[in-house]
């Protein structure tokens, strides 16, 4: 995930870019609704970027996890056969 400053620098970017292409439309097309669909879409691909880069986070979270579990269990079975213990059928 890019850092904070890098956060700031893509955002202030988009803010640039959204901004020129509504006074384009504005004073050049003269339609200011064509402006703001177009303005809107380098948003949302920043946006759906964002969700892609957290659903990885989530997914790396997780198998961390499963991994940090699965460790722990196998750990607790080898004490148990270690200590003689019997489990209940």
């Amino acid at each position: 995930m890019p850092s904070t400053s890098n956060k700031k620098a893509v955002m202030g970017i988009l803010a640039s870019l959204s901004i020129l292409i509504v006074v384009y439309s504005l004073i050049i097309l003269q339609q200011i609704l064509l402006g703001l669909i177009v303005a809107v879409v380098p948003w949302l691909l920043y946006l759906v970027v964002r969700f892609v880069f957290t659903l990885e986070r989530i997914a790396t979270a997780l198998e961390r996890l499963a991994t940090a579990r699965t460790r722990e269990s196998e750990s607790y079975d080898h004490d148990r056969e270690a200590d003689g213990g019997v489990e209940n059928e």
